[in-house]
């Protein structure tokens, strides 16, 4: 979730009236339900003007993909696609939203809103042909479709809106495949984040890549809900060794919440709090397994804010003493060392260039997808390339102590390396270059806060508790009315006098909990420090590789997390 502004006013809509609009925060796709908000915009119940979706439920909920390559990213569906760049974006709730009307029409999906409720139906397409590759390419599946289908993540599983045949059926399960016939369609049971998919037109196609055979009893494990989780063995010796793995629901007000908590004792638990974050290149968002996997984490939530379009991370995250993207904005973030309590606070990160005989420049940002006016530094932590961000760009590279090479615009926006040891100094907003090539330079950084000298950070925001009180200022963090108010599901890291906890949090009416009411139910556990994480769509929680809870039932992806990993583990995840 994008939370680093913020958002931005409605577009103009020359053809649509003001009062010609509905919303509504319930969906039914195919027949499922789906709790997600949306806008119409338009007269009638039936032919909208524009109708407008969150981008992770397009992904998620319909089979969307989004498709990168040297010009920049592109939304893409059965043939019909667009720039990500060249769409129209507004913010709905907590969301990101684009006008999904005209890949719907050009489909004939059918769509009608009643009351809060909104209708999409595409009829179910029968699978005419199951083709697998060969050698190289054997773990691709192509299906041959009558018509075009939805294809939808629920939690760990793939649905795929189609009919299909009992031998059909048992040649899918012959690959390796856990399929399982239903009345939405075909379920793939525990693929929804092993599996990449693209769909095709001429003929009509769903592509799966990414089929192995795996252990059905592994893969059962995978499919339990929460209780059954904490029966998979790997997490049987650290239980009896004091992790804590639970579900609470908690009253605030009238409102019932539900928590879903992990928590290791601060110094004498074998597991501890890391990052986790890729190691190659900060830009591109990652299931949330794919990411505690590599690092061998038990227990993992989804981290910080990024923005969802460009894929770009949007505040603190230090692993093992190195910045992989910088604070912004003064907002909320930990700081910890391998053991003990975590520190809490709010963090910016003071940057500053000096160029021999000039003066001192202030840089703005580190490693950062939060693009404002002035100077900027990027490391070799941000990926092996830079390419620019905004479109007026200039940069320099400084190597051992001295500006080596300048930048203009055209070369940022092909892409340029970065340096194994050195820093890249991007100027935006007509922001002149302060030093030439040859001009000695000198870098210095420093926290605001001592947290931000710990090996390990995390960021967030904001701030929920400290010392057992409330201390919510959205606004002295940089979050807008809006975003405070909203009603959304929750992702928290937090401590006790005795443990930190990871938690996730959503009510169990349907009614989410604001940032103060999840404050307050967090308080009612005797938590004395809590920092709100990315949530709404982000929000999800793993436990022993399976997905316990997703905040919009649809398996997001993500920039980073945090996870309990063994000893050993506090490595770069890839």
């Amino acid at each position: 979730m994008d939370a680093a502004m913020p958002p931005p006013p409605p577009p103009p809509i020359a053809e649509v009236r003001l009062t010609d609009q509905f919303s509504g925060d319930r969906l039914t796709i195919g027949g499922i339900d789906i709790s997600s908000a949306w806008l119409w915009q338009g007269q009638g119940a039936t032919n909208p003007k524009r109708l407008w979706l969150p981008l992770d439920l397009l992904v998620g909920q319909m089979g969307f993909q989004r498709q990168s390559d040297f010009s920049g990213e592109r939304l893409e569906w059965y043939g019909v696609q667009r720039a990500l760049s060249g769409l129209q974006q507004r913010t709905i709730g907590d969301e990101v939203a684009l006008d999904a009307l005209p890949w719907l029409k050009a489909l004939g999906v059918q769509v009608n809103r009643i009351n809060n409720t909104l209708r999409v139906d595409l009829p179910q397409p029968h699978l005419k042909t199951l083709r697998q590759g060969k050698g190289s390419s054997a773990n691709r599946l192509v299906m041959d479709l009558s018509g075009p289908a939805l294809v939808q993540r629920q939690g760990d599983d793939l649905l795929v809106q189609m009919k299909v045949t009992p031998l059909q059926e048992s040649h899918l399960r012959r690959i390796g495949l856990q399929p399982r016939r239903e009345p939405g369609g075909l379920k793939l049971l525990g693929q929804a984040s092993k599996l990449s998919t693209l769909t095709l037109n001429g003929p009509w196609r769903v592509v799966l890549d990414g089929i192995t055979p795996t252990n059905p009893s592994t893969r059962r494990l995978q499919y339990q809900a929460f209780q059954r989780a904490l029966l998979a063995p790997e997490m049987q010796d650290p239980i009896q060794k004091g992790l804590v793995v639970d579900q609470r629901v908690v009253q605030v007000g009238v409102k019932p919440i539900r928590l879903y908590r992990a928590g290791v004792q601060h110094t004498t638990s074998a597991l501890f709090l890391r990052p986790l974050a890729p190691s190659h290149a900060q830009p591109g968002l990652r299931y949330l397994n794919q990411l505690a996997q590599p690092a061998k984490a038990l227990v993992a939530v989804n981290g910080g804010f990024f923005n969802r379009v460009r894929q770009l991370p949007l505040g603190a995250v230090r692993l093992n003493n190195e910045w992989l993207s910088g604070p912004i904005l003064n907002r909320g973030a930990i700081g910890w060392n391998r053991s003990g309590p975590l520190m809490f606070g709010r963090l910016q990160l003071i940057q500053e260039m000096t160029v021999i005989g000039r003066q001192r420049w202030p840089l703005r940002m580190l490693n950062s997808g939060y693009v404002q006016r002035g100077l900027s530094r990027y490391t070799r932590a941000w990926g092996p390339t830079y390419r620019a961000l905004s479109g007026e760009e200039q940069a320099l590279t400084v190597r051992s102590g001295r500006v080596d090479a300048v930048y203009g615009q055209a070369a940022l926006a092909r892409g340029i390396p970065l340096p194994l040891k050195g820093d890249l100094i991007v100027a935006r907003g007509g922001i002149e270059l302060p030093a030439r090539v040859g001009d000695g330079v000198t870098i210095t950084t420093r926290s605001s806060n001592p947290l931000g000298e710990r090996p390990q950070v995390m960021g967030g925001g904001p701030l929920l508790l400290l010392r057992g009180r409330v201390v919510l200022n959205g606004h002295q963090e940089g979050f807008s009315p809006g975003f405070l108010a909203v009603s959304a599901p929750r992702t928290v890291v937090a401590q006790d006098k005795e443990r930190i906890w990871l938690l996730t949090v959503k009510g169990t009416n349907g009614s989410d909990p604001t940032l103060l009411e999840t404050s307050l139910a967090l308080r009612q556990l005797g938590l004395t420090e809590a920092l709100n994480l990315d949530g709404g769509g982000s929000t999800t929680m793993l436990v022993a590789n399976t997905t316990v809870m997703t905040g919009r039932g649809i398996t997001p992806r993500v920039q980073n997390g945090l996870g309990f990993v063994g000893d050993g583990s506090m490595v770069l995840a890839n």
